[in-house]
Formats: structure tokens, C-alpha cells, sequence
């Protein structure tokens, strides 16, 4: 039996269409619709957003070389899950009223606001630092042939998974400490061609690199939002 794809016009067999991939049967959208697509893209443990994660803390570089070299069907989009998790990271940094900066007393600057406003554009300051982390890896992992697109997908992973870590560890005062750690655990596996005391050398040295990074950028923000 013949369909029209409702999505492209494209006349096909089967219970998808050959060119877009548009499902042949579509339903009205009503609450069951809506709880069947949230099962089956944040639940599911088959797929979707707790699948990924779930590969991000079992094995993390496998897992990632899986999806840049084409198996992605279950895996949650990079970039989707890394705005999901950080939005995810900024209402409990709101919410819990998470301050780095309570012990500093500085009567120049008003560091509760800054706190604050970190808090609100959480996501927007995650995607911005997400060119910076690859290009760090990029540059020491040139090596390895993977292209900077690429290393943009390892990074949203890494990044996610950061994100991860840290929602479930806001007590601790080692985060730094943890995401190193994170990072190492994922590019070890992943860049699986270089010996391990290398891959611990460059690991260690993108680290540094996104940290001062970090803390210079923090620091102009500082300056430019100083009254």
C-alpha cells in the first residue's frame, strides 16, 4: 500500500518514508501523544535522554566514537541534551541558591547579582564556551583526524556529562577535581590510537587551557558589569 508522505509529498511503501523518514501514520496530538513522546525522548531507557546518560557513566568515549561513526539511533542529540541538562543545572544553581562567591566580601561589586545573573543564563554561557573547549581539543588532538564539528559533538557530550556530575554533586567543594577526572575518562576512551600516559598529558593540558579560559572570562565579566 501507497502513502504521501504528509511531511514532503513524497510517495512511498512502507511504514516510513524513503526520503525524510516521516512516519507514514501520524496521530492526533492529544495527551496520550504527549505522554508517548515524553516516554519515548526522556525516559526511555532504550533511547533517549536517560539512555545517553546512562552511556556517558558506562562507557563514555565508546560510546561517543559509536555516535560520530553513524550508530545514533538511540542516542539523544548532543546539543539537545547539553541545553536540556544545563537549563536542568541553572534552576537547581537558582533554586538551591548555589554562591561560589558567599565568602568573598567586596563592597565594589555586587557579587550576589552577578551570581544571580550566572544563574539565569546558564544555558546561553554553556553553548558559548562549547566552541572554546573544542577548539582547545581540537588543536592538541589534531593528530587523531577527527574534524572540528566533530570534536564540538565530543565536547556537548563531555559537557553534558560534566553537567550530569555536577547536579548530583553540589555539596562538594572538588568539582575541578571531578571534571578533569570526567574528561579523562572520555577522551581516554575515545581517542583510543595514543598511549595513555599522552592522552593523560593533553587531557591535563585542555583542562588548564578551559580553565583559564574560564577564569578570564569570568574576570572581564566582572569588570564590565562593575558599577
Amino acid at each position: 500500500m501507497s502513502h504521501t508522505c504528509k511531511n514532503c509529498g513524497n510517495i512511498f511503501e512502507g511504514n516510513y518514508c524513503n526520503y525524510c523518514g516521516q512516519a507514514a501514520e501520524t496521530h492526533q496530538i492529544n495527551a496520550s501523544f504527549v505522554l508517548h513522546d515524553l516516554q519515548h525522548g526522556l525516559i526511555h531507557l532504550d533511547g533517549g535522554i536517560l539512555h545517553s546518560a546512562r552511556e556517558l557513566f558506562t562507557r563514555p568515549g565508546h560510546s561517543v566514537r559509536d555516535y560520530i561513526e553513524g550508530k545514533r539511533i538511540k542516542h539523544y542529540k548532543p546539543f539537545s541534551m547539553l541545553i536540556v541538562v544545563a537549563g536542568l543545572y541553572g534552576l537547581l544553581y537558582h533554586t538551591l541558591k548555589i554562591d561560589p562567591y558567599k565568602d568573598i566580601h567586596d563592597s565594589t561589586f555586587n557579587y550576589e547579582q552577578f551570581n544571580e545573573w550566572i544563574s539565569h543564563h546558564f544555558s546561553i554561557i554553556t553553548l558559548l564556551l562549547l566552541p572554546v573547549l573544542s577548539l582547545n581539543s581540537f588543536l592538541l588532538f589534531h593528530k587523531q583526524g577527527y574534524n572540528f564539528t566533530e570534536h564540538l559533538v565530543i565536547n556537548a557530550f563531555y559537557s553534558t556529562q560534566k553537567l550530569w556530575a555536577e547536579n548530583a554533586q553540589f555539596i562538594l567543594k572538588i568539582l575541578l577535581v571531578i571534571d578533569f577526572a570526567l574528561m579523562l575518562w572520555i577522551y581516554g576512551q575515545f581517542f583510543k590510537n595514543i598511549s595513555r600516559i599522552k592522552t593523560f598529558i593533553l587531557t591535563l593540558s585542555a583542562a588548564v587551557l578551559n580553565f583559564l579560559i574560564v577564569l578570564a572570562a569570568t574576570s572581564i565579566a566582572i569588570m564590565f558589569t562593575m558599577p
